[in-house]
């Protein structure tokens, strides 16, 4: 394994006893409830697990560290990838915590730390749905996209810092691609209401409808002078079906 390990971690509070989050964690049929599609777990240390999350997601690894109804870590069998998950005991519930550590490297791995932080914090809101309200949200989980990677606006030089999502790269084919939407592209705004960063773009773009027209307003350096325009976008379904 190469780089140096950096952490992912997002946490939320379910109002369930904590027997019952343990088992919505780490049993088959519980985590299809909210998480996977299709889990196959071995739970124990040394056991071996394999989930389908939707959307062409698959995970696996073996279980290296078990606390029942404390913690657990699977690390994927090259050694690249551990995820470690932690409960606590609240006045309000359980606080359940997950982190991913993994090797981020550049721009690119900078956008992947983002997406895992946003995807697990998805799917966290979703285990609180089910577990509080009986509600299962992952029909409304990514279904809309232009086609981008992109990662959080933050220029190395302070004074040139401003909001917004900053384009990596540019699927093609891709709705972002016929906009005119090119990597570097900083996006500051969608249709008028203003973008802070990754999860801001990802959750006013999957409110929008698949096959409705958004503007995009964007910030492009151009001769190292800034420029700020305006692209018509059309929003496509997520390319992946759940």
């Amino acid at each position: 394994m190469t780089g140096i390990r950096e952490s992912v971690k997002r946490d939320i509070v379910v109002n369930a006893s904590i027997e019952n989050i343990w088992d919505a964690l780490t049993k088959p049929e519980r985590l299809n409830d909210w998480y996977t599609k299709d889990a196959k777990i071995d739970f124990r240390v040394g056991g071996h697990a394999e989930m389908n999350h939707g959307w062409g997601a698959l995970t696996s690894g073996t279980f290296t560290e078990i606390e029942e109804n404390k913690k657990y870590v699977l690390e994927s069998e090259d050694g690249y990838f551990k995820t470690i998950t932690t409960l606590k005991e609240e006045e309000d519930g359980v606080r359940i915590s997950i982190e991913y550590q993994t090797p981020f490297i550049g721009e690119e791995g900078e956008a992947a730390k983002e997406n895992m932080a946003y995807g697990t914090f998805q799917f966290l809101e979703n285990l609180k749905s089910v577990y509080e309200n009986n509600q299962d949200n992952r029909p409304t989980m990514w279904k809309s996209w232009i086609g981008i990677i992109h990662t959080t606006n933050n220029p190395s030089d302070s004074s040139e810092r401003e909001n917004g999502t900053k384009v990596i790269h540019v699927a093609d084919p891709s709705p972002a691609l016929e906009a005119g939407v090119k990597a570097k592209d900083v996006i500051t705004a969608i249709d008028g209401d203003a973008i802070q960063g990754y999860e801001s773009l990802e959750r006013t773009l999957n409110k929008k409808d698949v096959g409705q027209s958004i503007t995009l307003t964007i910030t492009r350096t151009v001769r190292r002078k800034k420029e700020q325009i305006s692209l018509d976008c059309k929003v496509s379904q997520y390319p992946v079906e759940y």
